[in-house]
């Protein structure tokens, strides 16, 4: 029998990341890695380039598998599950959605870049299709700019719109956690701030972890943020706190703008 949570316990973490290092030959990407993600966050990741924070995300979601020359240790656990011991592998990835830094639309129409993972999973009936697509397309600010031309193709969007799709199609799997990598690297300023309204709609729903170069964008989103150098995970912390008075002169010199 499961003891119940005491009122005033600790939640336990959504996402824990337990001394996970990747190397790729000679490599070191990630060395000895560890921390914590609670349920309903938005935690940020910083860092320059070549920290590994693209590495991080795909451990969270396994994709990291399809990458023969990696060699990992550690673990990542959702909900305090080994994410190595759930199977089929492809749940995974349904539970951890993944929004990549550049648009990638599938060669279809609007409507099928969204119902194409709830048609993989199975679902056939159209008016749930319907509800499905309308839904996700909401969530992802973009429903009223197309509602009206669903059988366009999706590839025929702007920049911004398809970056948008790209949400939408990764929400339409019911993740329970949304990892997005480096989002705004594509879009202008004003999609970018209507996205990052969507994110802070969405984290009543689910985890959100967000690695972005914009240390700004960080602190406008996030709960807490982590500092990435070198494979390092280098300082954790509330984000103000972390950004007013970061523990570490590294950490500090980063949220300063001295070197990025």
């Amino acid at each position: 029998m499961v003891d119940p949570v005491q009122p005033g316990a600790p939640t336990p973490p959504k996402l824990a990341v337990e001394h996970l290092s990747v190397r790729f030959g000679a490599k070191t990407a990630l060395d000895d890695v560890s921390f914590e993600v609670r349920d309903q966050e938005i935690y940020a990741i910083i860092g320059p380039a070549g920290g590994g924070k693209t590495t991080l995300l795909r451990c969270l979601n396994r994709t990291i598998n399809l990458q023969s020359a990696a060699v990992v240790s550690g673990c990542v656990r959702i909900d305090g599950v080994d994410n190595r011991t759930i199977r089929p592998e492809p749940d995974v990835r349904r539970r951890v959605g993944m929004v990549a830094p550049l648009p990638v639309g599938l060669p279809m129409s609007i409507y099928d870049n969204v119902a194409f993972a709830p048609r993989m999973s199975g679902v056939r009936d159209r008016t749930v299709l319907d509800a499905k697509v309308e839904t996700c397309l909401r969530q992802a600010a973009l429903w009223d700019e197309v509602k009206d031309r669903l059988d366009q193709l999706g590839t025929r969007l702007s920049g911004g719109q398809q970056q948008r799709l790209t949400i939408a199609r990764a929400l339409s799997h019911d993740p329970e956690i949304l990892c997005l990598d480096e989002f705004s690297i594509a879009v202008d300023p004003v999609t970018t701030m209507r996205i990052e309204e969507v994110l802070r709609e969405l984290r009543s729903d689910m985890t959100i972890v967000l690695v972005t170069n914009l240390t700004q964008q960080a602190r406008r989103l996030a709960g807490r943020t982590a500092f990435f150098l070198q494979g390092k995970l280098i300082e954790v912390g509330e984000t103000e706190a972390l950004f007013e008075h970061a523990a570490d002169d590294r950490t500090r010199a980063y949220v300063q703008g001295e070197f990025g």
